[in-house]
């Protein structure tokens, strides 16, 4: 929209937006009406570029129907544009409501039936793709809430190393990491406690530190959360999201105030996030997980769908009203549950196929509320601590304990020590993919006999390293201290190619393959050997780490720290049209120092005998001397 034009707004102080925004307020009772009048206010900018907006727009049928269009280039969706329709029509209600001359009513109202009649092919449009999602869900299935909940288990390892070093150990932690810890704490609320971004982006200070703990959880109220105007967002922390939430309230909020904002969740710059969807959207990217239509909207109906099938009438009634729902709540009984009675759904919530690794529903006998025998999971987990070697407890171990005689706690412990199984055997291949037979042997080597994860299980798992986990990945850093990479040959060309390096072994798309390795200088240090040389840059690396442009240098062999060994890096071809692996710049930590790295990484799976190659970068700034701005390391 910023690039067509469309983005601009007038004026907010501009009479016509003031009145309107006060109808909608006064007459209306749309009290969060911010995002309509900024509808309007883009739509007469658009007509009217200068100048105080009027209503000679309405001559303009052409600049309508090319705003409309412009709307659907700009990749809106016919449900957002159906929206700015709605949003107009009701501007031009309001104008006509005010107005004394019937001719200018009458040019109002032939106006509202030209934006009418142009809404028609938007309504069928939108209608033709709701049903095309709905019988797509049909035929494919729509996520689940174990689905949705994927980026919560695939970043947690993450996040809790941020965690620990950030409110454990004190260590500073990098702006990025900051960013994603919030990241992390918005889609808990989102994904974990089923609340809509709004809550996410309205909740503020004051209501964080008057949250009170109630029944062994942490009860926070929302005001003003912008999703009904009735409702009282609740959501009952446990005591461990809780430590979460307190450590970005003391080690991170803090760095990112400016002025006055009272939210909680603050953007780098120190205003209120703008979209926790968005923010959601960035995790998933983050963690290299496809999006899949995983919103907070998704994983609410996916939830609904197995509470309509499992609950209780006053279950489901509890439910809507933590989740903020209209229609089981305030256009029935209204009533609003006491602190208890939302800690007790949140519990109930709990239940819930999806924050364990199984997908199944709770069959009739592990009913939710079935197992309660005044002691909860957290009680059974202190008593029988779970680990990856030690058997489950038997029938006669529970009872004498004081915990119930059926299966479910017993399940569930089993479930989570079948989880930290699965990510101890991952823990042994962060850099490269392995085979089946490989984890094969380590589980014969573990001794596991039963609660045993499948070795087809962990491959399906498997994920390329994120950046943190690659820097402290001891393969890589033994790798790159002896220069001894597996899988790789140099191999000679004819022709004036010469040599290259190519794979002895298969490599699957994220692996690390090698580095490129050299001594580490500056810019300066760089460019002043490529003068020395006629300008020809050789086997050299520039690239920017932190604002900082160094250099590798691979053209000083053998080096000294490798003496008379070949270093695959520097023998890397170059291909732009047909590159398979990338760079990557990382911090080591090698010998007693943090050195700065830099990675090759598969963009793709590697066959055996294929030569690698990786994109030099003369058109976008790179390698070797062609250009010098290597800012594209910083993602």
């Amino acid at each position: 929209m910023q690039a067509g034009g469309m983005y601009e707004k007038c004026p907010p102080e501009s009479k016509l937006l003031v009145g309107f925004k006060n109808h909608l307020i006064g007459a209306l009772q749309i009290q969060n009406c911010q995002q309509e009048v900024d509808n309007v206010s883009r739509f007469l900018r658009y007509m009217q570029p200068e100048g105080e907006p009027n209503l000679e727009f309405m001559t303009k049928t052409t600049e309508t129907m090319d705003y409309m269009s412009a709307l659907s280039n700009s990749g809106l969706s016919a449900a957002t544009i159906l929206n700015y329709m709605k949003n107009i029509i009701r501007f031009l209600q309001y104008v006509k409501g005010s107005v004394d001359m019937n001719e200018d009513g009458i040019k109002i109202q032939k106006y509202i039936d030209f934006l009418k009649t142009m809404r028609k092919p938007v309504a069928r449009k939108h209608s033709g793709n709701a049903c095309s999602t709905r019988c797509d869900g049909i035929v494919d299935g729509m996520p689940t809430v174990h689905d949705c909940n994927l980026v919560l288990r695939s970043g947690k390892k993450r996040f809790l190393d941020i965690y620990n070093r950030m409110a454990i150990s004190k260590i500073v932690v990098s702006p990025t990491e900051k960013t994603w810890y919030r990241y992390y704490c918005e889609a808990v609320m989102m994904l974990r406690h089923f609340q809509r971004p709004a809550a996410v982006e309205g909740m503020t200070v004051r209501e964080w530190v008057n949250r009170k703990l109630t029944d062994g959880r942490y009860l926070i109220g929302l005001k003003n959360h912008k999703t009904g105007a009735t409702h009282v967002a609740t959501i009952a922390l446990t005591l461990e999201e809780e430590a979460w939430y307190q450590g970005y309230y003391e080690c991170i909020r803090p760095e990112f105030v400016r002025g006055e904002c009272d939210c909680f969740f603050l953007s780098a710059r120190g205003t209120q996030i703008t979209s926790g969807s968005s923010d959601l959207l960035r995790l998933h990217e983050s963690c290299g997980i496809d999006h899949g239509g995983c919103t907070s909207g998704q994983v609410r109906r996916a939830a609904d769908t197995l509470v309509a099938t499992s609950f209780t009438e006053t279950q489901k009634q509890n439910v809507a009203a933590y989740m903020c729902r209209s229609d089981l709540v305030a256009d029935t009984h209204y009533r609003m549950p006491g602190p208890s009675a939302i800690v007790a759904t949140a519990v109930l919530l709990d239940t819930l196929p999806g924050f364990t690794p199984e997908r199944r529903l709770p069959a009739q006998t592990d009913s939710p509320g079935s197992c309660m025998s005044g002691k909860e999971f957290s009680d059974f987990q202190q008593t029988f601590p779970v680990s990856r070697d030690c058997q489950p407890p038997t029938k006669k171990q529970r009872v004498e304990a004081g915990f119930p005689e059926n299966r479910v706690y017993y399940d569930r412990w089993r479930k989570r020590q079948y989880a930290d199984r699965q990510e101890h055997l991952l823990s042994y291949f962060t850099y490269r993919k392995p085979s089946g037979g490989k984890i094969e042997r380590l589980i014969s080597e573990e001794g596991w006999t039963s609660n045993c994860p499948k070795a087809q299980d962990i491959l399906d798992m498997w994920t390329p390293a994120l950046k943190y986990a690659i820097e402290s990945d001891q393969n890589i850093l033994n790798s790159c201290s002896l220069q001894k990479w597996k899988g790789l040959a140099i191999k000679s060309f004819d022709g004036q190619k010469g040599e290259g390096v190519v794979a002895t072994t298969h490599f699957t798309e994220g692996d690390i393959v090698c580095d490129y390795h050299g001594k580490v200088i500056t810019k300066a240090e760089g460019e002043m050997m490529m003068k020395d040389q006629g300008d020809q840059a050789g086997y050299l690396f520039f690239f920017n780490a932190g604002g900082e442009a160094l250099c590798i240098d691979a053209q000083t062999w053998p080096c000294p720290c490798h003496n008379g060994v070949e270093t695959f890096g520097r023998k890397i071809n170059h291909s732009s049209k047909h590159p398979n692996i990338k760079p990557l710049c990382v911090v080591l930590r090698l010998g007693d120092e943090d050195v700065h790295t830099i990675l090759f990484k598969a963009t793709r799976d590697i066959k055996v005998d294929t030569e690698l190659k990786f994109n030099y970068g003369v058109n976008r700034t790179s390698f070797r001397g062609e250009a010098l701005h290597l800012d594209w390391l910083d993602e």
